[in-house]
Order: C-alpha cells, then structure tokens, then sequence
C-alpha cells in the first residue's frame, strides 16, 4: 500500500485516529524501532535523479537516502519502478517518499517555487562548489544527472548552483549512487550539527508520518476495517 492511501485515510480520521487504530497491532519493538527512526528524519534535504540509464542506480540512492534519513527521493524522466526495485532497494522504498516525474518541468512544479524554494544544486564534473560548501541551512534538494551525459541543458538552466564531488584517483570517475551517497552523508551530517538534533520533524509533521508508518506496517484489511475500504483500496501517486 502506498503513502497516498494511507494519507487519505488521515486526512479523513486525522494522523491521531490512525495511530491509535494500529498500534495495538504493531509490537513494542516494531514501535520502538519506528520511533528512533522517525527521531532521525530531514524532510530538508532531497535528491533527485534526471534520465537515469541504470535504474538500478536510482533504486540505491532510496536505499541510501532511506539508511541515511533523508526522507524524499525524486525520479526525471525514467520508469517510475525504477525507485521500487524490491531486491535493490531492500525495501526501502517503503520507508521514503518517492516522486516520479515525467519531465523536468513536472519537477520544478513539485519543487515549488517563491520564496520558499528549494534550492536546487547539480551535480557536475566542475561544479562551482565542492560537496562541503553546499549549504544545509536552507531546504536543498540536490540533483545528479544520466551517467553517460550528466545534467541537461534545462537542469542545468534551472540549477541555483552547481556542485562537484572531490576526487583525486586517474580516473576521476565515481559510480552514480556513489556520488549521491557520499553527498547525502555530508548534506544530513552538517544539517544535523547545525539543528543541534538528529532529525527534524516535530509536531503535525511528525504525527503524520508517524501514522504514515505505523499505517505500512499491518495489513490492509486492518485500515479497511476501521476506516472503510474505498479510501484505502483507491489507487493514488505517493505524494
């Protein structure tokens, strides 16, 4: 079940009325355990990936981002399965939110605009700024492009900054979920220094994806039964 059922299901009943319906059904470990992960989530920074030619490669980056605690994974122009891989992911996809998106175009409109923007870094060969110097204190979301040609014209136009990963071996070439995975671990190690905690979800927030996840982990015909079916069977993209 994706988290576009379950979040009807809470707009309906409410993020409360979904957590007291399931948690009797959910062990105390099974909660104990969503609790220290919830404690360690950064909604602030996401990543995203244009035209992958390995899906594979986007289906490591949520396996990473999900180890890692970032909560949001983006996909540009490449079959939306290629964020769901079971055997890749581990089932990690469960655990984050992942946006599928057809063009570049439909990505900035998810991103948002204003004000309250994302800033949006890609990742190029001789990117403006080293990994270190990418800012945490401001909602980022960096992007990294097709293995064989890097970053379109239009994400590049669209970048508000470039970024590169430093390397120093002959071949000064880094597999793509690698270079997100070393991104990602400097982006939450510094934004986690800098909110003086570990994660950063507090309040509606975090009682939304707390029931998001207590929602994921009993069986459908538990949600059915308190909150009727026809919300919870409706097919909807995850938000």
């Amino acid at each position: 079940m994706d988290f576009g059922a379950i979040d009807r299901v809470i707009a309906r009943a409410g993020a409360q009325a979904v957590i007291e319906a399931t948690a009797s059904s959910i062990t105390d470990s099974r909660r104990a355990r969503i609790e220290h992960v919830l404690r360690g989530r950064i909604a602030s920074i996401a990543v995203g990936v244009e035209h992958p030619e390995d899906p594979h490669n986007a289906a490591a980056i949520v396996r990473t981002a999900e180890a890692l605690g970032a909560m949001h994974v983006h996909v540009i122009d490449a079959d939306p399965r290629a964020l769901d891989h079971r055997w890749v992911t581990q089932g990690a996809y469960h655990w984050v939110h992942t946006h599928s998106h057809p063009d570049f175009a439909a990505f900035e409109r998810k991103l948002g605009c204003g004000a309250d923007k994302l800033l949006l870094a890609g990742a190029v060969m001789n990117g403006q700024v080293e990994v270190e110097a990418l800012p945490v204190d401001r909602p980022l979301c960096i992007l990294f492009g097709n293995e064989g040609n890097g970053l379109s014209e239009q994400a590049l136009a669209a970048c508000d900054l470039t970024f590169r990963v430093p390397m120093f071996g002959m071949s000064e070439s880094l597999n793509l979920s690698v270079s997100a995975a070393i991104t990602l671990q400097s982006l939450l190690r510094r934004r986690r220094v800098l909110l003086g905690a570990q994660g950063e979800l507090q309040g509606a927030s975090y009682l939304r994806e707390k029931a998001r996840y207590y929602g994921r982990s009993v069986e459908l015909r538990l949600l059915e039964a308190c909150f009727g079916a026809s919300d919870v069977a409706l097919e909807a993209e995850s938000p």
